[in-house]
């Protein structure tokens, strides 16, 4: 379903908000790779689903509370 609604959006990236009410030990991490493997293995599995790279990773609810991949290899 997920697929389908980027590719019918035109979707280019993907952005997932509130990883850390999935896995309370990301919240406030800034950087990817302080990231915990399961957290990373979910990550790569939206990825994998909907074939678009995720770029943009909420983990809390403060602003400044997100890690930006956009630009980054």
């Amino acid at each position: 379903l997920a697929r389908r609604a980027a590719m019918l959006n035109g979707a280019t990236q993907v952005a997932v908000t509130k990883l850390d009410a999935v896995y309370p030990q990301c919240r406030g991490i800034r950087e990817y790779g302080k990231l915990p493997s399961e957290a990373l293995n979910f990550i790569a599995r939206i990825e994998e689903e909907v074939g678009l790279p995720v770029t943009l990773i909420g983990t809390g609810p403060d602003a400044e509370d997100i890690i930006d991949l956009r630009g980054k290899s």
